[in-house]
């Protein structure tokens, strides 16, 4: 009986107490492993000797591309050739590089994910391993990756090794399951022998130095929009992805609200936040400024007004994190301060709010977190006076 997707959709990442096969057709199984990846093979005889090729993992590896595989491997054997030989020879005439691994893992897979997480994976990727390793892939040897790595610690920072080493074994593991490539030694590097981890923040930075960065921002000839986003995320403590990913939509400016949807939330969970004074009035002077630009959709070049509150210098997107980023250091290195990102804000927040008594259920609302337990199950309330309340004060310490 011939294989199904559903069927091994039913069976994949199953856990059997041991390896079987299944036969599909004209010589095709697949191998299923005790904890349920499965393995796609093309099994025959040759010389009169039994034997199977490994042509991929499933679901890397789809039914229909297996099946495809197939009948260039039966020509071989009526011609009296091995097949693994055949697929020995197209692996030799063309060896891959790391760059066809990068384009298939963005193509298939990385488009999928989240917006932040698709563009950070770009980015890294582009950057630091696009057009620099130049070995094919299954020929670099471990020391070789090490080279690389020791490299990217030298010229960046061992954090940014380290997140270059997981990204990286991501995109060959999925390379290795489309059958792009076979095997690679960048598997057996684990993440501790590579660079360092990042360390959890633990800054916070006070009242004076927010007073600092904010007059910085004043003083300073940036892009207006790029020193709003900062200053907002100090005002609300709003995670950064948040504020640049604020549309119109998100906003009631009648009752000053704003609903940050579980799509635009890393929890995964609506956010809801009363804006305060100062915060209303950055948000109002952004829509103001920017609600009448157009941008051009490409399709049939049609103009739309643009819908982020928060537009990137071009108005067809909203505005980058590394803009962003790009202004707080220059802020940090201008007044020699310690090392701190707008992230930081967050914990600002809460920690000074709390000895100003703002209690710690208002202030986690406030961040946007999850009360947990039973608090979280049965009370659904968002504490929007309190929240208000709290953040008029935080603008006033701010501020005034």
């Amino acid at each position: 009986m011939s294989l199904s997707d559903t069927k091994l959709r039913g069976l994949l990442n199953k856990k059997y107490s041991e390896r079987y096969e299944l036969s599909d057709r004209d010589g095709l199984s697949i191998r299923v492993s005790e904890i349920g990846s499965i393995t796609f093979q093309y099994r025959y005889r040759f010389k009169k000797k039994p034997k199977r090729l490994a042509l991929g993992r499933y679901p890397g590896v789809s039914l229909a591309e297996a099946r495809a595989k197939v009948p260039s491997l039966r020509q071989a054997l009526e011609e009296g050739r091995d097949p693994a030989r055949l697929i020995e020879e197209k692996k030799n005439k063309q060896k891959v590089l790391i760059d066809e691994c990068i384009d298939l893992f963005l193509e298939r897979h990385v488009s999928t994910l989240r917006e932040g997480t698709e563009y950070l994976y770009k980015y890294t990727l582009n950057k630091h391993a696009r057009g620099v390793l130049k070995e094919p892939v299954e020929d670099m040897t471990i020391q070789d990756w090490y080279a690389y790595f020791d490299s990217i610690s030298a010229k960046y920072t061992p954090i940014t090794a380290r997140d270059m080493l997981r990204r990286l074994k991501a995109c060959i593991r999925f390379a290795i399951k489309r059958g792009l490539i076979l095997h690679c030694q960048i598997i057996h590097i684990y993440p501790r022998d590579v660079g360092a981890n990042s360390v959890i923040g633990e800054r916070v930075p006070s009242i004076d130095e927010l007073k600092v960065i904010w007059n910085e921002i004043d003083k300073s000839r940036c892009y207006p929009t790029t020193g709003n986003v900062i200053k907002l995320c100090m005002l609300t403590g709003a995670r950064m992805s948040e504020v640049r990913l604020m549309e119109k939509k998100d906003l009631d400016l009648e009752k000053k609200i704003w609903t940050v949807p579980k799509e635009k939330s890393k929890t995964k969970r609506k956010i809801v936040r009363p804006l305060s004074d100062d915060s209303y009035k950055i948000i109002k002077w952004q829509l103001d400024t920017f609600s009448d630009f157009k941008q051009v959709v490409s399709e049939g070049g049609k103009e739309v007004f643009t819908q982020f509150v928060f537009p990137s210098g071009s108005y067809k997107k909203n505005i980058s994190s590394q803009t962003v980023n790009k202004l707080c250091r220059l802020i940090r290195d201008r007044k020699s301060m310690e090392e701190w990102i707008a992230h930081d804000f967050r914990r600002s927040l809460t920690t000074i709010l709390t000895s100003h008594d703002v209690a710690l259920h208002v202030s986690e609302k406030m961040l946007g977190h999850s009360l947990g337990g039973v608090l979280e199950i049965y009370n659904k309330n968002e504490w929007l006076p309190e929240q208000q309340e709290a953040y008029d004060k935080w603008a006033n310490l701010i501020l005034k």
